[in-house]
């Protein structure tokens, strides 16, 4: 899958494009672990991408197929709320990765496969810790699930929360309520260990200290 996916980046970039992977798969890489899930963003808009391959599920969201790779145009997300953000393609991989949850998710891989870190990913994966890309309580209030998946990260890596999120999300663990359950779910689903996840958060609704 991941020679594959190189193979995708650079037929990519000899088309003029540029192309990486990003997401948790560079991170899981770098820590060591296994991940199967591979997600490529590149500045390689839809209407380019349908000259050269044949896409599939494409989305409203500047998403789509090629093969089994899910691929996203190089966007910014501009929320009025925390469940339709409007979509800007950006041009750079930098300003793409601004719109990211958080720092160890912001690590990249080229078409060399070679690390990109713009943003001191290495960094917080060799902390443990993890933290938000912009301020935390702005990033939770765009997107409260980001809540369940600073939660799920800790449990499941095994890190550290940095203080500045701890506080964001005692302060804003009521936003929880204004997102689906449907969308909490899948988040909660996505855990190692869902039941103390669970757990996690019913602790923060409950205003008790989680560890």
């Amino acid at each position: 899958m991941y020679d594959r996916a190189i193979k995708l980046l650079k037929e990519i970039d000899s088309l003029g494009y540029r192309a990486y992977i990003v997401g948790g798969f560079p991170r899981d890489k770098y820590l060591g672990s296994n991940n199967n899930d591979i997600d490529i963003c590149t500045n390689m808009k839809i209407e380019d991408a349908k000259r050269y391959f044949d896409i599939t599920d494409v989305t409203k969201f500047g998403t789509y197929k090629i093969d089994d790779f899910e691929i996203t145009v190089f966007r910014s997300d501009i929320y009025n709320d925390s469940r339709y953000p409007k979509i800007i393609y950006v041009e750079t991989l930098k300003e793409d990765l601004k719109r990211r949850d958080f720092i160890i998710n912001t690590l990249c891989i080229d078409k060399n496969g070679k690390y990109i870190d713009l943003f001191n990913a290495k960094r917080d994966l060799d902390l443990k810790v993890i933290r938000t890309v912009k301020d935390s309580d702005l990033s939770f209030k765009e997107d409260p699930l980001r809540i369940i998946r600073a939660l799920r990260f800790q449990n499941d890596l095994n890190f550290t929360l940095s203080s500045d999120i701890i506080d964001s999300i005692k302060a804003n663990i009521g936003l929880l309520d204004t997102i689906s359950k449907t969308r909490i779910e899948k988040e909660i689903n996505k855990a190692k260990d869902k039941k103390r996840l669970m757990e996690m958060i019913n602790n923060e609704r409950k205003g008790n200290k989680f560890n």
